[in-house]
């Protein structure tokens, strides 16, 4: 019996620094949560719940609320000419009560039913303004490379303790991102993962070489009016006919995402901090 015991507390250590918190091995009260997150304890005689809480401040002048995004159409110009090469376009309506914007981009408007709309084949363009939930995150939790995208698809964050990736070459944890406006996410902190997409990234340091990872917003503008990518979007004539000046949601979450999303809250521990306020704007 005494072995038995001795066994199942050489996995736990008290936090130190006068916590009365017990960590996995390997785990402490200096390193449960990433850097610029607080380690939350409740600990008593008979339960032990440690959380981490995301910072509410101090965030990259590139980060943007990130949540669910809606895209707003402004109606097709006759005009086939690029915008950014003297063309004429229509400007989109501002975003809807609730979203903030993101960013803005032309996008060619075609006749035909194809499922690519090239600028060679375009009778005028439009604009669209992408616009983000004005109380997403600023900083959020990702599990992997493709994690950008289920961001856009309007996960929420959570931030277990002692799971995230602390050192290098890790998976099945998870590390600090935001989004900026183009619809990829950066790394918050000096951890990374080494791939812009996909399922097999591992964990790393950043060490002045940033890998942005894949998101949804294809391309963006900045409000100056650079050119964007014209062979991205498809806008039909009779779409933007009806959308001029219109909202729409672009948002979807497929079986695929739900899937993945429920084996991802599945294997997250009962010590998990919810957003609560402190990590949106």
């Amino acid at each position: 019996r005494f072995a038995r015991h001795c066994c199942v507390y050489s996995r736990l250590n008290m936090g130190g620094g006068g916590s009365k918190c017990k960590y996995n091995r390997g785990w402490n009260k200096d390193n449960a949560c990433p850097p610029g997150f607080k380690v939350v304890e409740d600990c008593g005689r008979w339960s032990s719940s440690i959380s981490c809480k995301a910072p509410s401040s101090g965030f990259d002048s590139r980060a943007i609320p990130a949540g669910s995004g809606t895209a707003v159409t402004g109606s097709c110009t006759s005009d086939s000419r690029n915008p950014a090469s003297g063309g004429t376009v229509p400007s989109a309506s501002s975003c809807p009560s609730g979203y903030t914007f993101a960013s803005s981009r032309y996008t060619p408007c075609c006749d035909n039913l194809a499922s690519t709309c090239l600028e060679s084949a375009a009778f005028g363009w439009s604009t669209v303004v992408t616009c983000t939930q004005t109380n997403g995150d600023m900083v959020f939790d990702t599990h992997g490379a493709y994690s950008c995208v289920d961001k856009h698809n309007g996960v929420s964050a959570n931030f277990p303790a002692q799971s995230w990736c602390k050192s290098t070459g890790m998976d099945g944890c998870w590390l600090p991102y935001s989004m900026q406006s183009d619809g990829r996410c950066f790394p918050y902190g000096d951890m990374q993962w080494n791939s812009p997409s996909g399922y097999s990234a591992k964990s790393q340091r950043v060490n002045g070489n940033e890998i942005l990872l894949d998101g949804k917003f294809p391309g963006t503008m900045s409000a100056g009016g650079a050119s964007p990518s014209p062979e991205v979007d498809y806008n039909s004539g009779g779409i933007a006919g009806v959308a001029s000046g219109g909202f729409a949601c672009v948002v979807g979450v497929g079986a695929l995402l739900r899937r993945k999303q429920k084996m991802r809250e599945g294997s997250k521990g009962r010590d998990v901090e919810l957003k609560g306020g402190a990590n949106t704007v």
